[in-house]
């Protein structure tokens, strides 16, 4: 390979955080992929997505809900993140219990929301 192009992704941001019960490298107790598409005030277009606690990966259309239309900031995180943990359907293994993985959820899916908007 000589050369790989990645496009501009002009109005999206996102940003994808994992969580590990042990190391680094340990399988993801959770992960959470967020893309959000704005016209630099609201967000026309949201996807949330999460893994490792969910027996594939899995969208959050509650979450996106709450955030499409919207413009963003601590307490639009914040109720993503209650949204994404009421709705989505977690199961626990040994990387914690289904309880543990909901309010993962709620922290990380807010998290993530601030990371994607976050100057590069």
């Amino acid at each position: 390979i000589a050369e790989v192009n990645v496009p501009a992704q002009g109005s999206r941001r996102a940003a994808y955080l994992k969580c590990t019960t042990r190391s680094a490298d340990d399988w993801p107790a959770l992960g959470v992929a967020v893309v959000l598409e704005s016209d630099g005030i609201l967000v026309r277009d949201a996807r949330v997505v999460i893994s490792a606690a969910t027996d594939v990966p899995t969208r959050l259309t509650a979450a996106e809900k709450v955030l499409t239309g919207a413009r963003v900031n601590d307490k639009t995180a914040r109720e993503a993140g209650d949204a994404a943990a009421s709705t989505a359907e977690v199961m626990g293994d040994e990387h914690g219990s289904a309880a543990y993985k909901r309010e993962l959820v709620r922290t990380y899916v807010a998290r993530a929301i601030r990371a994607a908007l976050q100057e590069p």
